[in-house]
């Protein structure tokens, strides 16, 4: 049985935060564009459960820095908004083993929750 996601709410917003991604599994360069001489990212996709850590807690931009997608586009430019109601759809917290159990799927080329 999968737990309900702990979703994001604006008074939880701060950098460092970990927290993984609730929308759809995306791949592409929407995704892994990086800067022209940046070396290719470590993760090909931005999966449902992906973790990360919240590196501008702005309520209009949500930045996340993404684990293997460090110097791609949805680490850098990507953000998330919260809503009206001060949740912040797309984005759950995580807690520092969960973020360190998919860290380390994602970086042997496995999906974060397997």
């Amino acid at each position: 049985m999968v737990a309900e996601p702990d979703f994001l709410d604006i008074s939880q917003l701060s950098a460092g935060l970990f927290v993984e991604y609730l929308g759809p599994t995306e791949s592409g360069p929407d995704v892994t564009l990086v800067h022209a001489g940046d070396a290719e990212p470590r993760c090909d996709r931005l999966w449902r459960g992906h973790p990360g850590v919240i590196s501008e807690p702005m309520p209009q931009h949500v930045l996340v820095t993404w684990v293997g997608l460090e110097d791609a586009v949805v680490s850098f430019a990507v953000g998330f908004s919260c809503d009206d109601q001060g949740s912040c759809p797309g984005l759950g917290v995580i807690s520092a083993h969960d973020y360190e159990t998919r860290r380390t799927r994602i970086l042997d080329g496995k999906s974060p929750t397997g």
